[in-house]
């Protein structure tokens, strides 16, 4: 990151401290740091990573068959005895199979269930009657106050400048603000855009309880992104995303997303947003346009989740 002069010289000291915001005590947490569950990115290698060093790591569950989800969520289970959880997208599939999801979710309890596009009405209700901490995607005053009247516990903040799918339209300094003059105490979390703790005193000064984090988990070792989606991350400036309404990998024509474009503008292949996934062939990674929030251009090196999750939780602490 930007500032790793000061990083490398404190980034030990957060394990040692616990930010105690409602989100870390909701969560069981050492530290509010949540990492994004970005679908076929976030496995289990990154989401246990995470919660060992004492945040909240997230399978990317979005368009992952119930057996490999279960399948997923007990090697996360492996190799960690923390507390984690699982991203679902109700609208990214169909009726049927968000159920059979949402049936794995209920069997194995992972501490927290994440949504994104909460419109499956009991989907909230049933989690949290199964004993998980529910939290929910939100980019308007309007659909948080949805989420909590349908029993979220805590809901996800989401500016216009994260990258990936969006909510809304509006930035998060505003849009974290309105939502904590309507949240009653209950966690608020702060997403877009953050990549070290210099963003996140600035949400905790507004009255964050917790930040919740993509891109700079996408340029960490233990993620599943390509290595070409990493080095493109890193050689990327703070103004080359570009917010899109049109195609995205498994998404329907027009929904609103954030990427990294392609190298060639008049390649047919960068105006397709998604992910790469290390296992996706290298043609793939080098000319789609990636997903990619507005902090990308001070991401600096790949770096292990632990080193990054100390980092942010500095924001916190000192």
């Amino acid at each position: 990151m930007g500032n790793d002069g000061v990083a490398k010289g404190e980034a030990s000291r957060p394990h040692g401290e616990r930010a105690e915001t409602g989100a870390a005590v909701l969560c069981g947490l050492r530290h509010p740091v949540f990492q994004a569950g970005m679908a076929g990115i976030a496995g289990p290698e990154l989401a246990a990573a995470v919660s060992e060093a004492g945040g909240l790591g997230h399978l990317g569950g979005l368009r992952l068959p119930p057996a490999c989800l279960r399948e997923a969520i007990r090697e996360v289970r492996r190799r960690t005895d923390r507390p984690f959880g699982v991203n679902l997208v109700p609208a990214g599939c169909r009726p049927a199979a968000f159920a059979a999801q949402l049936r794995v979710v209920l069997e194995e309890r992972p501490a927290v269930l994440s949504l994104f596009q909460d419109h499956r009405l009991d989907a909230v209700a049933r989690a949290r009657d199964a004993g998980m901490v529910v939290m929910v995607q939100v980019g308007s005053v309007a659909e948080a106050r949805r989420a909590f009247a349908r029993g979220a516990r805590a809901v996800i903040a989401q500016g216009v400048e994260a990258g990936g799918h969006l909510r809304g339209t509006t930035a998060l300094l505003p849009l974290l603000s309105a939502i904590l003059e309507i949240a009653e105490g209950r966690p608020v979390l702060a997403a877009g855009g953050i990549v070290d703790r210099r963003e996140v005193r600035a949400v905790r000064a507004l009255g964050a309880a917790g930040v919740w984090v993509g891109t700079a988990f996408v340029a960490t070792e233990e993620s599943r992104a390509h290595a070409l989606y990493k080095r493109r991350l890193l050689a990327a400036s703070s103004d080359a995303t570009e917010y899109r309404r049109g195609y995205s990998y498994g998404w329907g024509f027009g929904a609103p997303h954030r990427v990294l474009p392609g190298p060639r503008r008049f390649d047919p292949l960068c105006l397709l947003a998604g992910g790469a996934r290390r296992t996706d062939r290298e043609v793939w990674a080098r000319r789609i346009s990636l997903y990619a929030g507005q902090g990308v251009g001070r991401i600096e090196r790949v770096r292990p989740a632990a080193e990054l999750v100390a980092e942010l939780a500095a924001g916190f602490v000192d």
